[in-house]
């Protein structure tokens, strides 16, 4: 089995290149079904060669099937079936099997977003001429590379130092930030300028005189109060509560990551292993004196906890949600 990026998936498929099975698993859902489309515009495949079924609803013997039927008029046959994380046992003992000896002529697209909390057995049961391509969350550079080039394909030159400040505001979610890159591509149509830092808190919702980090800088301070007066704050002015969380959640892996390179010894290089200048590093290594790696495990469990329940249809009020999940991080042992 060979790991692929993204992008190297891309180019695979752009010099028309198929594997007999791929396995696009990871949390960045919206690059996957990018992805699917990519394929679909590379390859052109007729209708009755190309399939897409859902791992839980279908039956998963006629997929395999489909795929070790031999493609009509064309050299590949094309299956893609998503969600495969939810397969029961004895389906994905089938899919297992069928891995194990996959049809040449056939192309199996494996979409998953296996929760990181459980066994993934399929990278382990894939062929040497098989890929894995990880669409694991994009990195903060990742994404404020992603937001740059998306801009640029539109004309839109951005000040790095606003691009930086959006991501760390909005997360590195991929849909989040395409999204974003079409709002600044309005905003700044006609300018014939930069966008700059303060067109990136305007777009934010954020005037000039508020603090767009002020709950994460309270909650990786343990402030209960603040942070929990900081997050209504930010929801009264409009701010998305999935943007909010994203903050705190990160705020919590960052305190995570310092904790764990200072333990380790790491010394003077520890601040850029951390992707932080050596301030933002002594900074963070202080805050996280006040946790301990237990708790910051528990709070960014909770973290996602949280997100489903934003994501899910228990009509859960949001700003309940997040300043229940602020006050237990920060003042809860």
């Amino acid at each position: 089995m060979q790991t692929l990026t993204p992008g190297a998936l891309a180019e695979e498929w752009a010099r028309k290149r198929t594997r007999p099975v791929y396995y696009l698993c990871g949390e960045e859902t919206a690059m996957k079904e990018a992805a699917l489309k990519r394929l679909q515009a590379a390859f052109r495949p007729e209708p009755f060669n190309f399939s897409v079924r859902d791992a839980e609803t279908s039956d998963i013997q006629q997929a395999l099937d489909e795929a070790r039927t031999s493609p009509m008029l064309a050299e590949v046959r094309f299956v893609a079936l998503k969600r495969v994380e939810k397969l029961k046992k004895e389906p994905l003992k089938r899919l297992l099997d069928y891995l194990e000896d996959p049809c040449p002529s056939a192309c199996l697209l494996l979409l998953s977003d296996w929760p990181r909390e459980k066994q993934d057995p399929i990278p382990g049961a894939l062929g040497p001429d098989c890929a894995l391509a990880d669409f694991a969350p994009m990195t903060h550079a990742q994404a404020v590379e992603r937001l740059n080039s998306a801009l640029l394909a539109e004309g839109v030159k951005a000040d790095g130092e606003a691009l930086e400040m959006l991501v760390e505001l909005l997360g590195t979610d991929s849909v989040t930030l395409d999204g974003e890159a079409e709002k600044i591509k309005l905003y700044m149509h006609g300018t014939g300028r930069f966008f700059c830092p303060e067109d990136a808190l305007a777009l934010a919702g954020f005037s000039r005189v508020q603090n767009p980090f002020e709950l994460s800088n309270a909650v990786c301070g343990r402030r209960p109060r603040e942070a929990a007066e900081a997050a209504g704050r930010m929801l009264a002015s409009g701010a998305e509560p999935l943007a909010l969380l994203s903050q705190v959640s990160r705020a919590m892996e960052r305190l995570l990551k310092v904790k764990r390179l200072s333990a380790a010894g790491e010394g003077p290089g520890a601040a850029y292993q951390a992707g932080m200048s050596p301030g933002q590093y002594h900074a963070a290594l202080r805050d996280a004196g006040t946790y301990t790696e237990d708790k910051l495990l528990r709070s960014l469990r909770r973290c996602l906890e949280a997100e489903a329940l934003l994501k899910s249809t228990s009509r859960r009020d949001p700003a309940l949600v997040l300043r229940q999940l602020v006050y237990e991080i920060t003042a809860a042992k």
